[in-house]
């Protein structure tokens, strides 16, 4: 397995966080490699960073703020695509030109300051 490729061709998680923390990609963890854990990495490498984060399900993007946004994946059906949107719209797509579209959304990424203030 060639984690370095698939981190280039699987890895939006990997680089909407990179995009939201304002970080080089290659700085950033492949999180969803192995499988069992992922999320437990991504909180942990987030509290480095003073925040505390967790998934909620939802539709619907805020029109204020930052935001990392999931859904299903147009290529992979067993997989999410992320994206970052800000103030309601869409500011970062990984796999851009993609066909990805706000209806798509099916969760988003909470983002504390570990004060309990949302990042936005």
């Amino acid at each position: 397995m060639n984690i370095e490729r698939l981190r280039r061709e699987q890895g939006c998680l990997t680089d909407c966080v990179a995009y939201y923390l304002n970080i080089h990609p290659e700085n950033v963890p492949y999180f969803v490699k192995p499988r069992k854990g992922w999320n437990d990495r991504l909180k942990l490498f987030f509290k480095k960073f003073g925040y505390e984060v967790y998934w909620i399900k939802t539709n619907k993007v805020p029109k204020k703020g930052k935001h990392i946004v999931c859904g299903d994946s147009l290529v992979f059906k067993s997989y999410a695509h992320c994206v970052v949107y800000r103030a309601g719209k869409m500011a970062y797509d990984p796999n851009y030109p993609s066909k990805w579209n706000t209806k798509r959304t099916t969760h988003r990424l909470i983002i504390k300051n570990n004060d309990n203030t949302t990042k936005n």
